[in-house]
């Protein structure tokens, strides 16, 4: 009995160790990709560079959801693999382990990461989408309301309140400006301002004190010669823009008590495919056992491709499945729960060949 926790440690440890590897490795891989994405964003000004980490560490919570039932998959397989190959698995049979002592260690792991995946699916990963999504386009709207970009007219408010801005230079801090020409509009009165230099300083919510030196204020109405020209050597506004007001239509970032709550196909589909999450984890995690067997003079990783192949015909499955429950082709009672029969029945069937039981 103390030799089989020996080996059921010994096997933990070993497929823990192959699956933070593995998730290091394809996490790192997915981020690579939306850190250049978003890096596009930053350098085109559209995102604040200090925001830059915090929206992909979001990111990589939601990745970290997909990744974890395929993780696991290749993790088992790798760890077994290579005790196949070292012909450990052979000494511990002669040692008297049995099945039990082969696949408990496994189910113990996919036990955790099947809380960890539904906590991230129906929880922390929702939220993080939402989080990113907000800062992305908060950011966005604070570029958009920005009354100076070098070399660009800007034009700021709507309606009997607005006003036209342009600068030839603006700072890497961002405050200080250039040469500086503005058109505002106060209900019928329009103003022009022109100034040799310029400085700004952003308030709360968007809100800019705009400070102009050395220049011209001409106020008057349009159409008419009558212009009032003020010369001043500083001349101070506020850019006010309207209330940001964050919504987003995107089902995989709602929330789950949201989407349990609808009666609409496509948030149902959106649920399943949460729920499939925890349920994979379990269902390739018994799969990777049998298939991860290696026949003498077989290279470690000769089953890797089946394994990957299997992963993705079942996660293909998913997909199709949450669209048809999308389009009402599938009933919400029925879900996923076809696809996930299909892949239990596999798993059945590859343990029963391995352990001699089913043909």
């Amino acid at each position: 009995m103390q030799k089989s926790g020996i080996l059921q440690r010994y096997l933990l440890r070993e497929a823990a160790g192959a699956w933070i590897a593995v998730t290091l490795v394809l996490l790192s891989i997915m981020l690579a990709t939306r850190f250049a994405r978003y890096l596009a964003v930053a350098a085109s000004g559209k995102l604040p560079k200090e925001l830059l980490l915090e929206v992909v560490a979001l990111s990589s919570l939601q990745y970290l959801m997909i990744l974890i039932p395929v993780s696991l998959l290749l993790a088992v397989m790798l760890s077994l693999g290579r005790l196949y190959k070292d012909q450990e698995m052979s000494a511990m049979t002669a040692c008297g382990a049995g099945s039990g002592t082969f696949y408990r260690p496994f189910l113990w792991l996919a036990g955790v990461l099947a809380l960890l995946g539904a906590a991230l699916a129906f929880v922390i990963g929702p939220w993080a989408g939402r989080r990113a999504d907000y800062l992305v386009e908060d950011a966005r709207w604070l570029v958009q309301f920005n009354p100076f970009e070098p070399g660009q007219f800007k034009d700021i408010g709507h309606g009997r309140r607005h006003g036209v801005f342009y600068t030839d230079r603006v700072s890497k801090t961002g405050e200080e400006l250039g040469l500086v020409f503005a058109e505002i509009q106060e209900g019928d009165t329009t103003s022009v301002v022109t100034a040799r230099e310029g400085h700004q300083q952003m308030g709360t919510g968007g809100e800019r004190l705009v400070e102009l030196r050395d220049g011209f204020r001409y106020v008057g109405e349009p159409g008419r010669a009558d212009y009032d020209v003020v010369g001043f050597g500083s001349f101070k506004t506020r850019v006010q823009p309207p209330e940001f007001i964050y919504s987003s239509d995107e089902r995989k970032l709602k929330a789950t008590s949201d989407l349990l709550a609808s009666s609409d196909p496509g948030d149902r589909a959106e649920f399943h495919w949460r729920l499939a999450v925890p349920i994979s984890v379990f269902l390739l995690a018994v799969m990777a056992v049998p298939m991860s067997h290696l026949a003498p003079r077989q290279g470690r990783y000769a089953k890797l491709v089946y394994g990957i192949v299997l992963y993705l015909v079942y996660s293909n499955l998913l997909g199709l499945g949450q669209a048809w429950i999308a389009k009402s082709m599938v009933p919400p009672q029925v879900g996923l729960w076809w696809a996930h029969a299909i892949a239990a029945g596999l798993a059945l069937w590859l343990v029963g060949r391995r352990e001699g039981w089913a043909r």
